[in-house]
């Protein structure tokens, strides 16, 4: 019996030691780990149109194992604070919320983000043998700073779900993907084993796809340097297919925040929101006087501004060149932003035909492709009474539209007439880069003639070199385009550039401007010019 017992163990080691060995020493060092997922949320990133991530950018981090810290006579809960507190002011890092209630929890955390490469060096030298502070690469979802936050929206940190924009349209597709483990080895008492940290390949099957945008990183950061420190929004397109390449709500907020705020309007995204587009609007009835060629100019004496037109009812409109702008044609009076023009333009044309022209280009329907977007037909006027086709005529009252509209409809003077639509998502992708499902661009829509369009882009041109547009007049870039000032809502530049063959439009509106062309014009201005050295296609040229 004991020769039978015997011969049972000594199988049963050999068993172990030769079949499950690997598995057993495994087993034993994982149980000797302490691990944190490299990624913040375990998801699909999205992606800009060249695979560039704009989620989950690796970054270097102070990271903290609370449980390796030292604790002895000399190293206290309150040294701690005092140490890493000291060592993020001495480099200038603003630490994370709550720290220092989190030193006393199990769980390890990012004490500090950002971290450049001289940081990172100099932080491991003081460190020296303070234990359970690391500075690892880290990924957290959203880099500080961000770009496209009202786009892409954020994610709930207790439940890891897409809370608005993109992350909650897509949730479901974002999930799955398992994070490599960042571990530190500690020994039989909880101690730290090691001075580097580990990395442990992710486990699980990756489930999340990824989502590829139409927007240009590069560009995405070229627009929100232009719209830094304002309020309002920016968009800009591909002039042929109507691409979102970039797209901006200003001010920005914290996506690590998670909550909505209580109040204000810092979540909503201005770009895709309705505003009154002002003297932007003038483009359509410019659009519909030279495509049904219905004019002032072929009168029997041309039209003269004073300053101010009387309407039927006795109500008068001012133009905002007190002293009027004296003979003008359509071309001058576009470039002059005349109110007084364009209100008996307008009578001429009749609410009817302003609301059709409106619809040819875009101005009644938000679409955005892959994105589901709010739309609504904010056109609400009378075309029996003149005192509501005047306000429509300049863009004041009985219409409202969104800067993604405007730019479209830019899309459509410098496209020769064809109207696209506006694309945001090109792909869903799987973390290898094989496309799952494609978003196709539509095919452009003639909506009017390509010889209007060529006339009309000739004068929004000459708005900017000769009219109100003069301050987005550029040395190195050809731009043309229309500028807006509304009385309560803000101001707008909308236009195209190079001019003489049109790569982008955009649209610029700041809630609290005063000056069209000098305020939403100067963003124009710069964007247009940082893409033209970007792309190499500045040139010299005297303003």
């Amino acid at each position: 019996m004991l020769l039978g017992v015997f011969a049972a163990v000594l199988l049963r080691l050999w068993w172990v030691n030769g079949w499950q060995a690997a598995d057993y020493v495994a087993l034993a060092q994982n149980q000797r780990l302490l691990t944190v997922a490299e990624r913040q949320f375990e998801r699909g990133d999205f992606l800009d149109r060249h695979g560039e991530a704009l989620t989950n950018r690796p970054e270097k981090v102070l990271l903290v194992f609370p449980t390796l810290l030292r604790q002895d006579e000399q190293h206290s809960p309150a040294y701690y604070q005092t140490f890493l507190a000291a060592l993020l002011q001495t480099q200038g890092l603003p630490p994370t919320n709550n720290w220092r209630s989190k030193l006393a929890d199990d769980k390890p955390f990012v004490l500090a983000r950002g971290l450049t490469d001289a940081q990172a060096a100099e932080i491991q030298q003081r460190l020296g043998g303070h234990y359970g502070v690391f500075v690892p690469i880290y990924r957290p979802r959203y880099a500080e700073n961000s770009p496209l936050a009202h786009l892409l929206g954020y994610v709930g940190e207790a439940e890891n779900t897409g809370k608005c924009g993109l992350e909650q349209q897509y949730d479901a597709i974002l999930q799955g993907r398992p994070s490599v483990q960042i571990a530190a080895a500690v020994d039989e008492r909880g101690r730290q084993a090691a001075d580097q940290l580990r990395q442990l390949p992710p486990g699980g099957a990756d489930e999340a796809l990824n989502v590829r945008l139409t927007v240009d990183y590069s560009y995405q950061q070229i627009c929100e340097q232009a719209m830094q420190g304002k309020n309002g929004a920016a968009v800009l397109l591909d002039a042929q297919n109507g691409d979102v390449l970039a797209m901006v709500s200003s001010p920005n907020f914290d996506q690590s925040v998670g909550q909505p705020a209580a109040d204000g309007d810092i979540y909503l995204n201005k770009a895709l929101a309705y505003y009154p587009p002002a003297s932007v609007f003038k483009i359509v009835l410019a659009a519909a006087a030279l495509e049904e060629n219905i004019s002032l100019d072929g009168d029997s004496r041309p039209f003269v501004c004073s300053g101010s037109i009387t309407l039927p009812n006795g109500h008068s409109v001012n133009c905002w060149q007190t002293d009027g702008h004296g003979e003008e044609n359509l071309a001058a009076a576009l470039a002059n932003s005349c109110n007084p023009y364009f209100v008996a333009l307008g009578q001429k044309l009749g609410g009817k035909k302003i609301a059709e022209y409106a619809w040819r280009l875009g101005l009644t329907e938000q679409i955005l492709r892959g994105y589901d977007v709010n739309s609504a037909n904010m056109l609400d006027f009378s075309s029996a009474v003149p005192g509501d086709v005047a306000n429509v005529s300049i863009g004041e009252k009985g219409i409202r539209t969104t800067p993604l509209m405007i730019a479209r409809m830019l899309a459509a003077v410098a496209n020769g007439g064809k109207l696209p639509e506006a694309r945001l998502v090109m792909s869903l992708e799987t973390a290898g880069g094989q496309t799952v499902q494609s978003i196709e661009s539509a095919e452009p829509r003639q909506v009017i003639s390509s010889q209007t369009a060529h006339k009309l882009a000739n004068m929004l041109r000459g708005a900017v070199q000769q009219g109100t547009g003069r301050p987005v007049n550029s040395p190195i870039i050809s731009i043309g385009g229309k500028t807006g000032t509304s009385q309560h809502f803000g101001v707008w530049f909308a236009g195209f550039f190079p001019a003489d063959k049109p790569r982008w439009t955009m649209a610029v509106y700041l809630a609290d401007g005063t000056s069209g062309g000098g305020d939403a014009g100067a963003v124009c201005r710069e964007v247009a010019e940082k893409l033209a050295l970007l792309e190499d296609i500045a040139h010299q040229s005297s303003v």
